[in-house]
C-alpha cells in the first residue's frame, strides 16, 4: 500500500470541469488498495475562488481530503489584464510579474504549497492535477519526493507563460490524457519525451438502447460550462446562419450547464437549463439527436465521451486536436474549423441518420475499450509502480 499525495485546485464529486472530474475518479481509485489524501482549496466556485468548504482535515466518501483557505478571491478583469501585459513582453516578462498573475489565476492557497513542501516526506509520491493553477506550479520546485503531473495541458494563451517551463521538463513523468495532448506539450516545450503515461478517464455505463436510439430527434446539446473561452459565441453565430442557409426551424440546440460572462442570445431555438443533476443530463442526451462541443481548448473531453457512451454522434470543434483526434480513432463524430464547414457537417449528419447512428455506435466501442473504470484502474497502478520503482 502506498502513501499517494494529490494536489489539485478543487476537488468536488459534482463538478462541471473535466479536471475536476479527473481527480475525484483518480482519488477515488487509488484509495481502493492504498492510503490517499488530497490537497485541495477550500473554493469551490473556479470563476472566484471563494471559500465555500470548511478549511481542515475531512472524509469525503472515504477519501481523507485537507482543505487550505483561499487568501485572496479572483478578479477576472483584473487577471486578464496581468496575463496580457505579461503576454506582451514575452520572455522579457519578469517572474514578479507572473507570480502576480499566478496569484490572480489562483486559487492562491499559500498554506497548502507550505504544507506540501514541509509534509512531503509522509507520503511515497505525489500525483499533481492541472498546470496553469497556482497550487501545482509553487508546489513543483519544492518536491522531492516522486510525482507525476497530469496537466490537462491545452494550446491556450497562459501556456505560453515562461513561469509555466516550472512544470514542464523532460526529466519529470507525466500522464497525459490524449496523444494530441503529449503533442501539445513537446511542440511548446521542444522536448521529446520518453517517460510518459496516457490515461485519461472513465465513463459510467448507464447505456438503455431504447432510450438512445435515434429516431426524428433534431435537439442538439452542449454540455459543460457555457462561457466564451469555451467557443459558444462561435456556436451561436455558425447555428444563426446555417438557420438561414437552411430555412429549417425544427432544430434546436439545448444547452447544459451554468453561464458565466457570456451574453446569451435571444433565439428560441437556443435554450439554457443551467446545472443539471447527472441523472437529467443523460435523459437530455438520450433525447438528443447528437452533442456539439464548441471548445478549441480540450485535453480529454468528458462530454464526447458522455455522448459517445449513450450511442450518440459528436459534431465538435477541428480547432481541438484532442477532440479531433478522438473523432478519428473513434470514427465516432465529425468537426468543423468555421461557419460553412458547420454548415455542411450538420446537414449531413442529419441527411444522413442511419451513418449518425453508426457513428454513435463507434464512438460506444471507443470508449468501451479505452475508458472504462477497469482499464484506468489497471492503467492507474502500473503507474504507481513505475513511479515507486
Amino acid at each position: 500500500m502506498a502513501k499517494i499525495l494529490i494536489i489539485t485546485a478543487r476537488f468536488l464529486e459534482q463538478a462541471s470541469g473535466g479536471a475536476e472530474k479527473l481527480a475525484y475518479d483518480y482519488a477515488s481509485i487509488l484509495s481502493e488498495f492504498n492510503d490517499v489524501t488530497v490537497c485541495t482549496s477550500s473554493a469551490k466556485d473556479y470563476v472566484s475562488w471563494k471559500n465555500e468548504f470548511p478549511k481542515g482535515d475531512q472524509i469525503e466518501n472515504s477519501i481523507r481530503v485537507k482543505r487550505f483557505p483561499v487568501t485572496q478571491t479572483r478578479n477576472i478583469k483584473k487577471m486578464n489584464h496581468l496575463l496580457n501585459q505579461c503576454l506582451e513582453k514575452g520572455d522579457s516578462v519578469s517572474e514578479k510579474e507572473q507570480w502576480e498573475f499566478l496569484k490572480e489565476q489562483g486559487p492562491y492557497c499559500p498554506d497548502l504549497v507550505k504544507y506540501v513542501a514541509k509534509e512531503q516526506k509522509s507520503y511515497d509520491l505525489a500525483i499533481l492535477i492541472g498546470y496553469l493553477y497556482y497550487p501545482v506550479v509553487a508546489s513543483i520546485p519544492n518536491l522531492e519526493i516522486p510525482f507525476v503531473i497530469v496537466p490537462t495541458f491545452h494550446d491556450e494563451p497562459p501556456f505560453r507563460l515562461p513561469i509555466y517551463r516550472k512544470t514542464y521538463s523532460n526529466h519529470y513523468f507525466y500522464s497525459f490524457n490524449a496523444p494530441e495532448e503529449l503533442s501539445v506539450y513537446e511542440s511548446y516545450s521542444k522536448q521529446k519525451l520518453s517517460s510518459y503515461f496516457l490515461i485519461g478517464t472513465y465513463l459510467v455505463d448507464r447505456f438503455e438502447k431504447q432510450k438512445s436510439k435515434i429516431s426524428n430527434s433534431t435537439q442538439l446539446i452542449t454540455i459543460g460550462r457555457i462561457e466564451p473561452a469555451k467557443g459558444y459565441p462561435d456556436l451561436f453565430h455558425y447555428f444563426e446562419n446555417w438557420k438561414l442557409y437552411s430555412n429549417r426551424t425544427d432544430v434546436s440546440i439545448k444547452c447544459l450547464g451554468s453561464i458565466s460572462s457570456l451574453e446569451i442570445p435571444k433565439d428560441p431555438l437556443i435554450t439554457f437549463t443551467g446545472f443539471v443533476s447527472e441523472e437529467e443530463k443523460i435523459s437530455e442526451i438520450q433525447k438528443s439527436f447528437l452533442l456539439l462541443n464548441p471548445s478549441a481548448f480540450e485535453s480529454f473531453s468528458i462530454s464526447i465521451m458522455e455522448a459517445w457512451i449513450q450511442e450518440k454522434p459528436v459534431l465538435v470543434n477541428a480547432n481541438s486536436s484532442v477532440m479531433r483526434g478522438h473523432c478519428l480513432r473513434s470514427q465516432g463524430g465529425l468537426y468543423y474549423s468555421d461557419s460553412l464547414s458547420f454548415q455542411r457537417t450538420l446537414d449531413f449528419l442529419l441527411e444522413n441518420r442511419d451513418l449518425a447512428y453508426r457513428l454513435g455506435r463507434n464512438g460506444r466501442e471507443y470508449v468501451l475499450k479505452n475508458f472504462t473504470k477497469d482499464v484506468i484502474r489497471i492503467k492507474l497502478n502500473e503507474m504507481v509502480s513505475i513511479l515507486l520503482g
